[in-house]
């Protein structure tokens, strides 16, 4: 079922005359496809609201988080943050269970054009929720990472096991971080003119501004959501077919794939994923994104958890100093992982040890990631 890569040549040279913003890909050269970005969104007020948001925490009114303290052994200063779930360092003895709530987005553009993940896609050949749905996101298979087997889970899951694997190995099968699957009915949202469009592709891939859409998801639609259940004791996933994101629309800065982010409704904490699945033939990598996004909710559910700065990789150019455990190796691949009769292909994602400059790593095989693409911490960023 997945896409063949004769199929991909036969839309690609039928599509010649598609121009994106980011430019015109060669003919024939399926190598030049462009990188997907993912944008880095900040709480308001985060740090400030953090001692709250641990007492909702703790009473259970919010997703579950534990926090933790360390000393860099880079720059001798403490970092602290929170992670979903409950704390690795108690040799791994703790399981949690979190509500998430897959919310497909129909968006219809002004030409007309309707991107619907709940319909039945000619380039996939099936629905892309059912895809999802199915993934290793929110289904279980035996994992592999850098040589140690962590045990039967959810991708995410199974990273966090091997992310703290020197901690959570002595407890065997203990320490777990899963989801449990909610699929909500379709959110409907007509695009202006003003705020996107879609060009033809293998698949049509839309475009939509990143602001007008975020504003939107706090502003209206998980407050709609709310009365059904979605609120803040899980993570809302809002799940795009062949959408990319802008930052703005007006100048065509487009390629942003995913985001997470996190607001203070009432003040009570909500977190909320975004993620596209690329039906296009464009940027490709099925679940890669949704695997980078939930991957970095789960490490920096607040948008505020600081690390030492690193940088000058994967997507980064210049310096960044957060836990965003996907954006260092943005469009590097797990080995892909065959589950019914669809192959996907979760993007590696980096440990811990990594970002506070660890040595040696706590995670699987000693490893910095969980395909061992990082095997010492980054150099300084100035």
């Amino acid at each position: 079922m997945k896409r063949a890569l004769v199929l991909f040549l036969t839309g690609f040279f039928l599509c010649l005359a598609a121009t994106l913003s980011w430019g015109q890909l060669p003919a024939g050269d399926v190598q030049q496809r462009p990188k997907p970005r993912f944008k880095v969104m900040h709480m308001k007020n985060g740090q400030a609201l953090i001692p709250a948001i641990r007492q909702q925490s703790s009473s259970g009114t919010i997703i579950p988080l534990w926090n933790y303290s360390l000393v860099s052994p880079f720059d001798k200063l403490s970092y602290s943050g929170q992670m979903v779930g409950r704390s690795p360092f108690f040799h791994g003895y703790r399981s949690t269970v979190i509500q998430s709530y897959l919310i497909p987005v129909k968006l219809t553009f002004s030409d007309g054009t309707v991107l619907d993940p709940t319909v039945s896609n000619s380039c996939l050949g099936a629905t892309t929720l059912s895809v999802v749905q199915n993934s290793p996101i929110f289904q279980t298979t035996d994992w592999i990472m850098n040589g140690v087997d962590v045990g039967t889970a959810q991708y995410i899951d199974a990273f966090q096991r091997a992310d703290f694997w020197s901690d959570v190995s002595v407890a065997g099968n203990s320490f777990h971080n899963s989801l449990v699957l909610n699929t909500e009915a379709k959110v409907s949202v007509s695009v202006p003119a003003a705020d996107g469009a879609v060009f033809p592709f293998l698949c049509n891939e839309g475009q939509i501004d990143i602001n007008w859409w975020d504003a939107l998801v706090e502003n209206t639609i998980l407050p709609s959501l709310v009365l059904k259940g979605v609120g803040p004791k899980g993570v809302p996933i809002f799940l795009f077919d062949s959408v990319e994101m802008c930052d703005p629309f007006s100048n065509g800065s487009c390629g942003i794939l995913g985001y997470h982010n996190a607001y203070t409704p009432g003040g009570v904490l909500q977190t909320y994923g975004v993620g596209d699945f690329d039906n296009s033939g464009l940027y490709g990598g099925d679940i890669s994104v949704l695997t980078h996004e939930v991957g970095e909710w789960m490490d920096d559910p607040l948008t505020t958890n600081p690390t030492p700065a690193w940088g000058n990789i994967g997507q980064v150019s210049g310096c960044q100093n957060n836990l965003e455990v996907g954006d260092p190796l943005t469009g590097t691949y797990f080995p892909a992982v065959t589950l019914g009769n669809f192959t996907y292909d979760p993007q590696e994602l980096v440990f811990f040890s990594w970002f506070y400059r660890q040595s040696p790593s706590i995670g699987s095989g000693g490893a910095f990631s969980n395909n061992g693409t990082f095997s010492t911490s980054p150099p300084s960023c100035p």
